[in-house]
């Protein structure tokens, strides 16, 4: 197609094309400072990762990836799309790239998704509006401790990735029964599902360091500790797990618990606006809308 004076070849195979894939990750290291390599290497970039890239010949000059999200939201499954990886090459600003690219993505998953979102950088928050989003808040879950002399920790093991049995172990368990809130009522928390190579790609990025099991009840739990607060960035797992138990297991210097989802029983914790440092929450659709209305938050794992 013909922007500007220039020709460009709007493509969503840059994944199956080598050069054209290599393009892209430089793209990526260029502007975000990691790219998708040893993600394709371990077969976990699937169908549910699609970069819709405009080339340059064979080099990818501006791209808008479309991720589509799988959730359970209070007990009904609905289909996301989150759109992430929003880069142009420097050398080709200004040219409206990014722009085709978004209005041809947002016309082709026009009432095929129950809702649209994106996280923006605060250099773009002017933006993403022109196109009908608007910006959401987020809410995260927190519960003091308090008094845990009289609490029985778990007995928790470090799970070691670099072991090949506890890996497959621990990723089957994902697949297996996919996310546990930690309580009783799962329909009113909100989880990502059918989505292993998201998962992957984040135990990757480090925090594959941060993986607990919890043999009494076949849990896994991702967390770490910073201070006196401990942050619980998931739990998979079919049983019930006590939070304060699971605090006293990282020993006494925890005092607050901070969740990394929106856990079922809200009412067991407090919530407060969850903010992260140069990252607003943009969406389009009504559905979308029950974010900040029943105080929510997209899980850690599902951002893209």
């Amino acid at each position: 197609m013909l922007i500007g004076n220039n020709n460009y070849i709007y493509s969503t195979e840059v994944r199956d094309n080598d050069v054209q894939r290599a393009s892209f990750n430089q793209l990526v290291r260029n502007t975000f400072g990691f790219d998708f390599t040893e993600w394709y290497r371990a077969g976990y970039w699937g169908e549910m990762y699609i970069p819709h890239v405009l080339l340059d010949g064979n080099q990818v000059v501006s791209n808008v990836s479309v991720n589509i999200m799988h959730f359970e939201v209070c007990g009904i499954q609905k289909n996301y799309i989150q759109l992430g990886t929003v880069m142009t090459d420097s050398r080709y600003c200004g040219r409206g790239l990014n722009r085709y690219i978004m209005e041809n993505i947002l016309e082709e998953y026009a009432g095929r998704a129950d809702g649209i979102y994106l996280f923006a950088n605060d250099t773009v928050l002017d933006y993403y509006p022109k196109f009908g989003f608007v910006p959401a808040k987020e809410y995260e879950y927190f519960m003091v401790c308090g008094d845990m002399d009289n609490i029985e920790p778990y007995i928790i093991e470090k799970t070691d990735m670099s072991q090949n049995q506890q890996y497959r172990r621990f990723y089957n368990s994902i697949e297996s029964y996919h996310y546990n809130t930690g309580f009783l009522n799962q329909n009113d928390g909100m989880y990502m599902d059918k989505n292993i190579g998201l998962y992957y790609f984040w135990m990757s990025a480090g925090f594959g360091g941060c993986v607990y099991y919890i043999p009494e009840s076949s849990v896994y739990i991702v967390a770490s500790i910073e201070g006196e607060v401990l942050y619980i960035h998931q739990v998979f797992g079919k049983e019930h797990i006590e939070i304060k138990r699971l605090a006293k297991s990282f020993g006494g210097r925890v005092k607050e618990v901070v969740t990394g989802y929106t856990p079922a029983c809200k009412e067991e914790f407090q919530a407060r606006e969850h903010k992260e440092e140069d990252c607003t929450l943009f969406i389009m659709g009504e559905d979308l809308q029950r974010m900040e209305k029943e105080k929510m938050m997209f899980p850690v794992f599902s951002h893209a």
